[in-house]
C-alpha cells in the first residue's frame, strides 16, 4: 500500500470511528502518518520534507514542512499553497489533495508554516504572528495572557525569508502562490490581502476571526476606493453555519463582554466582508461559501475540498 493511499484509508476509518478525547482529528492524523515518536520529537509525514527557518523579522524559529507532489514540476514550476498552522493543518490538506486532485491536473506544492517543538496549534505564537496591530485603545492597559499584534513582522517573514527559502529548494511558479488560514490564520490571510494584495495570487480565509480588535480589519476594507493592485487576486472566504457567538479565549480582561455584545451574532462578518469586497473590488475574484451544519472546527473538512476546487478552477 502506498503511503498516500494508506493515509486516505486510515483517515476514512478515523471518520467512522472517531478518536475519543480532546485530540480528535490531530490524534487520527498522527496515527495515520504511521510515525511513532517520543514526546517532543517532530513528526515527519510521508511525502514531505522539513527544514527549520530562523526569522530575523519575528525573532522566532519556524518548522517548515513541504508536501512535494509525486508528479514532476510543470515547465513553469509547481504552484504553491502556503498553509498556516502547518503543524496541525498540513496533514488534512495533503489528504484532500491526494483524494480530490486528479493526476492529470497541475500538482500543487504545499508548504506548512508551523512552529518548532510543536505538534499541534502553537496558541501563543500564532496569536502573536497572526493578529494585526492593536489599534483600538480599549486593549491598552488591559491584562492580556498572550502577546499579540505581530502580523506585520510575520508578513515580512513570509515575503522576505520564507518564500526565498522555498524558491531556493523547489521549482515553483512565483505567479501562482496561494495563502490559506483558519480562524486567526484566516484573519491574517485577510490582513495580508489588505496590506499587500499582490503578494499571492489567491487568498483563502476559513472562519476568519474578524472580531479581532473590535472589527478593525472589517471596517478598514473598502473605506476608500483603492486603485487596482498590481495583480487581481482570487479570494475565497468560508465559514460554517453553526459558528456561534462564543467569546474567544485569551481576550484581555474587562472587554470580553463588550466584544460579545458588539459582535452578536459575529459569524456573519465573513459573509458581509465577502459581499463588501465583491462590490468595491470588482477586479478581484471574490467567492463566499457557507457550509451548513458545520462549526468552527468541523468546517475544516469541507473547506479543504473547497479550497482545492477553488484553486483548480483558477488553473
Amino acid at each position: 500500500m502506498s503511503s498516500n493511499l494508506g493515509m486516505v484509508r486510515c483517515l476514512s476509518r478515523a471518520i467512522h470511528r472517531p478518536f475519543k478525547g480532546r485530540c480528535g482529528l490531530g490524534a487520527a492524523l498522527l496515527v495515520c502518518a504511521g510515525t511513532v515518536f517520543a514526546a517532543g520529537e517532530p513528526v515527519l509525514l510521508p511525502g514531505t520534507q522539513a527544514f527549520a527557518l530562523a526569522s530575523q523579522a519575528t525573532g522566532h524559529d519556524y518548522r517548515i514542512e513541504v508536501a512535494v507532489p509525486d508528479a514532476s514540476p510543470p515547465q513553469d514550476g509547481y504552484p504553491v499553497l502556503y498553509v498556516l498552522d502547518g503543524n496541525a493543518r498540513l496533514p488534512l490538506m495533503m489528504a484532500a489533495r491526494d483524494v480530490f486532485m486528479r493526476r492529470a491536473e497541475t500538482p500543487w506544492l504545499m508548504v506548512g508554516v508551523g512552529y518548532a517543538d510543536t505538534q499541534g496549534l502553537a496558541r501563543d505564537a500564532r496569536t502573536l504572528d497572526y493578529t494585526p496591530p492593536l489599534l483600538d485603545q480599549r486593549y491598552a492597559g488591559q491584562q492580556n495572557p498572550r502577546s499579540a499584534g505581530g502580523a506585520d513582522a510575520f508578513l515580512a517573514f513570509i515575503e522576505n525569508e520564507l518564500k526565498p527559502a522555498v524558491n531556493a529548494r523547489f521549482a515553483v511558479n512565483a505567479s501562482r502562490e496561494a495563502l490559506m488560514g483558519h480562524s486567526f490564520g484566516g484573519l491574517f490571510t485577510l490582513y495580508a490581502l489588505h496590506q499587500r494584495p499582490e503578494s499571492f495570487s489567491d487568498y483563502v480565509a476559513v472562519s476568519p476571526s474578524l472580531w479581532w480588535n473590535f472589527g478593525d480589519l472589517f471596517n478598514a476594507y473598502c473605506g476608500e476606493r483603492q486603485a487596482a493592485p498590481i495583480a487581481a487576486p482570487g479570494v475565497l472566504v468560508m465559514r460554517g453555519s453553526e459558528e456561534g457567538t462564543r467569546v474567544p479565549d485569551g481576550l484581555p480582561e474587562g472587554i470580553a463582554a463588550d466584544v460579545h455584545e458588539q459582535e452578536s451574532p459575529r459569524a456573519d462578518k465573513a459573509d458581509r466582508l465577502a459581499s463588501r469586497l465583491d462590490t468595491c473590488r470588482p477586479q478581484w475574484d471574490v467567492s463566499f461559501t457557507l457550509f451548513d451544519g458545520e462549526n468552527h472546527g468541523s468546517v475544516l473538512w469541507p473547506a479543504a475540498r473547497k479550497t482545492l476546487e477553488f484553486l483548480r478552477a483558477a488553473d
